[in-house]
């Protein structure tokens, strides 16, 4: 199994190969039951929609990334309970994006990060970066759930 795919079309995160890893990008929405377990939905009309779970001893871990008009992204963040006033200028994905997805930061991209309050044991902490190097058109969304 080799990480190569492109989840974005050439923007965003680029992907590159590497050695094997598990779990890897899945295409598609995770099932509805990983949604709720991580307290998370994807905004209508989401595009380049993809996820790797990583379900450990003490933890279930979730990678998410999609596209979507920069219109639907303030009820994402909302239902994420990631404040936008909370988002500041730079670029954090954590140990499970960059591990298990390949998502790494590229040059010359406008990126947004922000993380929801939630704590491990009571609610999942989403962590998410946002590209919002198209918008007004689209902005491209990555997020990193962790759930004990």
């Amino acid at each position: 199994m080799v990480l190569g795919i492109l989840l974005v079309g050439g923007t965003g995160c680029a992907q590159e190969k590497s050695a094997p890893a598990e779990p890897r990008m899945q295409r598609g929405l995770p099932s509805a039951k990983v949604l709720r377990l991580h307290q998370l939905s994807v905004p209508s009309g989401a595009r380049h929609v993809a996820y790797a779970r990583d379900d450990g001893w003490s933890s279930y871990g979730l990678a998410l990334t999609f596209r979507v008009p920069e219109r639907r992204l303030d009820g994402f963040l909302r239902a994420a309970r990631v404040p936008k006033s909370a988002l500041r200028q730079g670029y954090f994905l954590g140990d499970v994006a960059t591990e298990q997805t390949g998502w790494k930061k590229r040059a010359g991209r406008s990126y947004v990060k922000g993380s929801s309050p939630g704590t491990r044991a009571s609610a999942p902490r989403h962590d998410v970066t946002v590209d919002m190097t198209d918008r007004p058109r689209e902005v491209t969304v990555y997020v990193t759930s962790v759930r004990g």
